[in-house]
């Protein structure tokens, strides 16, 4: 009978989470995780083939661990509450998970994955994004939008203003203040005023 493994998956990219966080991709690899985690490098083998399985695992679980929460907020059938609650969702997510929101603010998948990815992983990564872009879609059609300008107001609330919200505090390894979600709201209810009140000019009036 084999022995139950030490440290759990999620123990293991904890710790790689952290390392680049704090350090940068780079200081990424096996032997640098191993010792943070005081085991042998060829226990994590066990787990991971090799050190960009571990970067594209880690990466994967962060966008997965966001993007639930955000596509059920997305999935209000009100429109407008809906843009509320993902743009909000941004905000709260990131103050309670503070270091996963820094490893997906911070960095692309190609800062931390230099190599192929692992076939599953990589259709894991395009199923997510896929959803993403879906539920976008999906609000943007709620709110009656079909032109690019449109449609990209929209997408511009529900992503870039929590974005650049969050942005700073996070850059400097800190939590959103409290006064984000109200800015964040206000942003987002301005922005698309003009497909509320029915104006389709793109101006709030």
């Amino acid at each position: 009978m084999s022995r139950p493994a030490k440290f759990s998956e999620d123990q293991i990219l904890d710790v790689s989470r952290d390392l680049v966080v704090q350090s940068g991709p780079a200081t990424l690899t096996m032997t640098a995780v191993a010792r943070l985690l005081e085991a042998p490098s060829g226990s994590l083998y066990h787990r991971f083939p090799g050190r960009d399985t571990l970067a594209a695992a880690l990466w994967i679980r962060g966008v997965r661990r966001f993007q639930s929460g955000y596509l059920a907020k997305l999935g209000n059938p009100d429109p407008l509450k809906a843009a509320l609650g993902a743009a909000g969702h941004v905000v709260t997510w990131s103050r309670a998970n503070l270091n996963d929101a820094r490893l997906l603010l911070q960095f692309r998948s190609s800062d931390l994955v230099h190599g192929p990815w692992p076939q599953t992983l990589r259709d894991e990564n395009r199923r997510l994004q896929h959803q993403l872009e879906t539920g976008i879609r999906h609000l943007q059609a709620a709110f009656g939008v079909t032109e690019p300008a449109e449609r990209h107001r929209v997408s511009y609330a529900v992503i870039d203003v929590p974005y650049a919200a969050v942005r700073p505090a996070l850059l400097a390894g800190k939590r959103p203040p409290d006064s984000t979600d109200a800015l964040v709201a206000e942003t987002v209810e301005y922005t698309l005023k003009p497909f509320v009140c029915g104006d389709r000019k793109g101006e709030p009036s």
